[in-house]
């Protein structure tokens, strides 16, 4: 459960709760009621604890084991989530605004790269639009 492996990882960092509630910029009763089990984490909490663990999302909420990881990820999870998180913001029309093209890579691999993240890029802004 996911109050289990936060003790597990808090305890594996040597943190009381208090210096792990301070680590997660939440308070101490907060935190203890989520270690405890007796409330579930908010989607802030859980994004906090994704970033200071580095371990995905999927570990966290289903348990699934880091080797098991990339046989369950989405494709392209984290390109979708930082484009949503873009265009809820409004910041950009056109998806070439992101790509400054002082800095786009002079080698083939590189230009094929970009030319792909831009293409599935756009994709995934169409298909957000309908």
């Amino acid at each position: 459960m996911f109050n289990e492996r936060l003790e597990k990882f808090r305890k594996e960092l040597k943190l009381r709760r208090k210096e792990m509630a301070a680590k997660l910029e939440v308070s101490e009763s907060y935190y203890s009621l989520i270690e405890s089990g007796k409330r579930n984490p908010s989607k802030n909490f859980i994004e906090k604890v994704v970033l200071i663990s580095e371990s995905p999302e999927e570990y966290w909420i289903y348990g699934i084991k880091k080797e098991d990881y990339v046989n369950t990820r989405d494709d392209f999870k984290s390109l979708k989530k930082s484009l949503d998180a873009i265009l809820d913001l409004g910041s950009i029309k056109d998806i070439d605004e992101i790509f400054d093209q002082d800095n786009m890579p002079k080698d083939s691999l590189g230009k094929l790269l970009i030319a792909a993240l831009k293409a599935d890029m756009k994709y995934m802004i169409e298909k957000r639009q309908r």
